[in-house]
């Protein structure tokens, strides 16, 4: 009981169980937020991959010429994918939540 008087010896006990669970809850919640701030810096590149690789070279091409050619068309896909995989990266990093 947390009132009243108690024997030293519980009240010593019970007040290092509820220092550790404060400590053990203290820790996931850190380790959560580090997780998920991970995930966030990740899921920004690959924002940037897909905005860098293909929205660029698109309205680049649009400008001047008017056509896409194939060459650019594949360097757009590979940043896509680039884009894709690290944002799948983040959610897998996600699954290590506690």
């Amino acid at each position: 009981m947390a009132s009243g008087l108690q024997p030293d010896g519980e009240m010593g006990e019970e007040s290092d169980r509820e220092r550790e669970r404060a400590l053990l809850a203290r820790d996931i919640l850190i380790h959560n937020e580090q997780v998920k701030l991970t995930a966030n810096l990740m899921n920004i590149g690959a924002a940037g991959f897909a905005i860098t690789g293909i929205v660029a070279p698109l309205t680049a091409a649009m400008a001047t010429t008017g056509r896409v050619m194939a060459p650019t068309l594949a360097l757009m896909a590979v940043w896509f994918v680039l884009g894709v995989g690290l944002h799948f990266g983040a959610r897998l990093t996600l699954t290590t939540l506690r």
